[in-house]
């Protein structure tokens, strides 16, 4: 049989379902990539994310070259034409089946839908696998038969349904029949421009490079994972959140590892590795969110009451925040620090995003735009669940009132203001007393800005605005 890979959010190699299958199942496999600048501007992805992708296509090229599978990669002008352009690709090649891994959100599953209708009608076979989560989504259910909205139950079914074959995921390729037909990754034109500041030799392309990252952080890091996981300023966390987010690694080959060194103990053991999985699970659980609620694909709050919030706007407000300019030094060393690096501490993702929504009383779908702008982790489902978290709009969120003070934060996980010397080259001398909230005669001879508001009035004024909406 000759089938066709169709790679999308999966560019590995490594517990790779769709890929493993069709050649298990063909003597020849040929496998594309459809290129669509106009899709990734509507999805907000990142000009550093975009680059990442770039680099993570050739790796992957290099490596399916190696057992004569060569990735062709084709300009599309959206979604709509996907049906066509695989279409096209199976009747010129006279392939006999397409093999995908299942993506997450509206526009994803509608266009799925389209080119499955698309390939029935065409007599052409098709089989699609999930391998951005454990289980199947829609399948962990309350006892209801219900999706869960909070995350401690939905783990806990989680785990009541796993078992250890589900991470029987080792596979070793072989090579498959030439197809007689050359890469053209090189001479493709993705008409990408860099526009970002990120400096990209933090995020080396690659599963190799994933998987090194991910042994040496359980091998070193992982064991101190709860204590130091707050800390931006400690190299406490895997970073491996860009690999997860453009498949360049699973889920599944990330939680079997670090079972490997817990005895195989989900809930229990090593607590640093417990947590570290729960993270994994989160990724999970929002995934699911998305596929059982799909409004949340679709700019819509979880919580419908939060539709009623009247948000405000103001433009230098706004601007400030991107720019890092608050005043709030915890707030702009953490905006820097997404802007120069492409990714940011998650403690301060939820200190940021709190601080933007509920202290700035702004819209969060601004805040999670600019967010998925600029990330090289930008991973739709996560983000979107993490900012409606911060917001109080989404499930299992933070109660409206919950509102982050930044000095208090940045005093408790930045104590010493190291983190905040590093982002903000204007405060790189200050004492650590005056660092979290300086003085107007050191803001003045540093130049460093003024705080855009008064942290006590726009509490009061965001859980006014919480209360209207609540009572209308």
């Amino acid at each position: 049989m000759k089938s066709l890979m169709w790679f999308r959010n999966d560019l590995r190699m490594d517990d790779n379902p769709a890929l493993r299958e069709a050649c298990k199942s063909s003597d020849e496999v040929h496998a594309i990539y459809i290129y669509s600048q106009n899709q990734n501007k509507k999805h907000n992805e990142a000009n550093c994310k975009t680059e990442f992708f770039i680099e993570n296509l050739k790796v992957l090229e290099s490596k399916l070259s190696n057992i004569n599978i060569p990735l062709n990669i084709i300009h599309s002008e959206g979604f709509k034409d996907n049906s066509e352009v695989i279409s096209n690709y199976v009747k010129n090649n006279s392939l006999n089946k397409v093999f995908w891994n299942n993506q997450f959100g509206i526009d994803e599953s509608e266009r799925d839908l389209s080119v499955q209708n698309y390939l029935k009608g065409k007599n052409i076979e098709f089989e699609n696998f999930d391998e951005q989560v454990v289980f199947a989504p829609g399948t962990i259910l309350t006892g209801e038969g219900k999706p869960y909205s909070v995350f401690t139950p939905f783990k806990r079914r989680w785990i009541e349904n796993f078992n250890l074959d589900l991470l029987d995921i080792e596979f070793e390729y072989t090579k498959k029949n030439d197809t007689k037909i050359k890469s053209n990754l090189n001479e493709f034109d993705f008409q990408f421009k860099k526009n970002n500041q990120v400096d990209m030799s933090l995020w080396p392309a690659g599963e190799v490079e994933a998987l090194s990252r991910l042994k040496t952080y359980l091998d070193k890091n992982i064991f101190r994972y709860a204590q130091d996981r707050n800390d931006p300023i400690v190299d406490g966390t895997s970073r491996l959140s860009a690999y997860l987010a453009s498949g360049i690694i699973s889920p599944k080959r990330c939680i079997l590892e670090a079972l490997k060194i817990n005895n195989f103990e989900l809930d229990a053991g090593e607590k640093g590795i417990v947590k570290w999985i729960d993270e994994i699970v989160w990724r999970e659980f929002y995934k699911n969110i998305m596929y059982s609620f799909p409004r949340v694909s679709k700019g819509q709050p979880f919580q419908n009451y939060t539709k009623n919030i009247e948000w405000r706007f103001d433009e230098k407000e706004f601007t400030a925040w991107k720019e890092g300019k608050t005043g709030f030094p915890i707030i702009d060393s953490a905006m820097k620090q997404m802007l120069s690096e492409g990714w940011m501490h998650n403690r301060l993702r939820m200190v940021v995003a709190m601080f933007f929504t509920k202290n700035m009383l702004h819209d969060w779908r601004l805040g999670e735009a600019f967010f998925m702008q600029n990330l090289v982790d930008g991973d739709f489902a996560s983000n979107n669940g993490g900012w409606q978290w911060s917001s109080s709009t989404g499930t299992d969120a933070a109660p409206y009132f919950r509102i982050f003070n930044p000095l208090t934060q940045s005093k408790n996980f930045d104590s010493d203001g190291l983190f905040i010397k590093k982002h903000i080259k204007e405060l790189e001398n200050i004492d650590k007393k005056e660092i979290h909230d300086p003085s107007s005669n050191i803001r003045e001879s540093q130049n460093y800005p003024k705080q855009i508001l008064d942290l006590k009035q726009s509490r009061l004024r965001a859980i006014d605005a919480f209360n209207k909406a609540k009572n209308n």
